[in-house]
């Protein structure tokens, strides 16, 4: 008979989740914002990785707000991406939530501040421009999160399948 494990034998055997947000904002004329970070290669969309108690919405907000200087409040949840990853040896699960922003008018255009710590640029471009130069993982999840905003419905993408 196997031996019962106790509360804290359980805890330690559960699997690690990274948990992040991408979210994606728009111009008038539907080009996609993205960010040119200055500690990887490759463009981003605003987002980053959950604090300690922090829920996805939170931290999409939360990293809209330091990445970009904008107060948004309203985010549609519009996909989820899973993808296994290894760094330095360890292996763990990262979970990305989707947002999508929605569109940004010229007067919140020109008040984005963006966060120079991290980024050297920012700008719009066409979807399929900005997903040729987004990381990895945009590049497979953006344009299945763009389809489910265009049709009103959602996408989970795992990179597995």
């Amino acid at each position: 008979m196997k031996e019962k494990l106790t509360e804290e034998e359980y805890l330690k055997i559960l699997p690690k989740k990274q948990v992040g947000t991408a979210v994606l904002f728009f111009n008038s004329i539907g080009e996609l914002l993205i960010l040119k970070p200055n500690y990887k290669e490759g463009w981003l969309v605003p987002g980053g990785t959950t604090d300690k108690g922090e829920s996805p919405l939170q931290c999409a907000l939360r990293e809209t707000k330091e990445e970009i200087g904008l107060d948004i409040p309203n985010m549609q949840l519009v996909g989820i991406y899973h993808s296994p990853k290894t760094r330095k040896g360890v292996e763990f699960d990262s979970l990305k939530f989707v947002f999508n922003g929605g569109v940004l008018t010229d007067n919140q255009i020109s008040q984005i501040e963006m966060q120079t710590e991290e980024f050297d640029e920012y700008t719009f471009k066409n979807p399929a421009e900005a997903i040729s130069i987004l990381s990895l993982s945009l590049q497979k999840s953006v344009p299945k999160c763009l389809k489910a905003i265009k049709e009103n419905t959602f996408a989970y993408i795992d990179s597995d399948l």
